[in-house]
């Protein structure tokens, strides 16, 4: 092989080589990364062979169309057959009022897991009203049956309560999230928060 054709096929190579890293993200979505999570609410067993982690901000609109449309479907075909559980984490994005809200959620998931996911869509639904943060509170205890108020109260006078949702904030940092609603499947960020791929991260991760 002459130099000359030597030096072509290098150039091929290096750029084949480049588009791969460049293409290879948008297809695939951000690296796979270990998360715990634990402590966070959790439809399904912990056990189940895929974790589907969905960050979002009660506040957010497109959150709640999230809720409404991609979450029933995928705790139908994944969670209630035990393929895969849901995990919520909070990340906050629309100021200090969503802040209150994460907070909020939060400290009804301390006393009851069950009571979390019972509010979780009728906040949603109420979605215009929670700018207030007294009416948001007052939402929450309507919608989160057997909480008890002055615990609940207590839990978002205390610094653990913000604490707690700055680890959530720092967790969709440290995956590059850029908004909400954005889904994470066993440690890998999709493209979208879509039913269609969502199936396709969980059939994947299932193979």
């Amino acid at each position: 092989m002459t130099p000359q054709k030597l030096t072509i096929g290098t150039i091929v190579v290096a750029l084949v080589a480049v588009a791969a890293i460049l293409i290879a993200p948008r297809l695939g979505g951000t690296q796979a990364a270990a998360l715990d999570l634990d402590a966070h609410p959790r439809l399904g067993s912990a056990a189940a062979p895929v974790s589907i982690a969905i960050f979002e901000d009660f506040r957010c609109p497109a959150c709640a169309q999230f809720d409404a449309s991609v979450v029933p479907n995928v705790k139908r075909e994944f969670v209630d057959t035990g393929q895969a559980s849901l995990v919520f984490v909070h990340f906050p994005v629309l100021g200090p009022a969503s802040e209150h809200v994460a907070r909020i959620g939060e400290c009804v998931f301390q006393q009851s897991n069950d009571a979390f996911w019972d509010m979780k869509s009728p906040l949603y639904r109420a979605q215009g009203e929670l700018d207030n943060a007294r009416r948001a509170e007052e939402l929450a205890l309507t919608y989160a049956p057997g909480i008890d108020e002055a615990t609940f109260r207590a839990c978002l006078a205390s610094e653990e309560s913000m604490a707690r949702v700055r680890a959530d904030r720092t967790i969709a940092t440290d995956l590059n999230l850029r908004g909400t609603p954005s889904v994470v499947v066993n440690g890998q960020v999709l493209a979208s928060a879509t039913v269609p791929e969502v199936r396709r991260a969980v059939e994947a991760a299932l193979r």
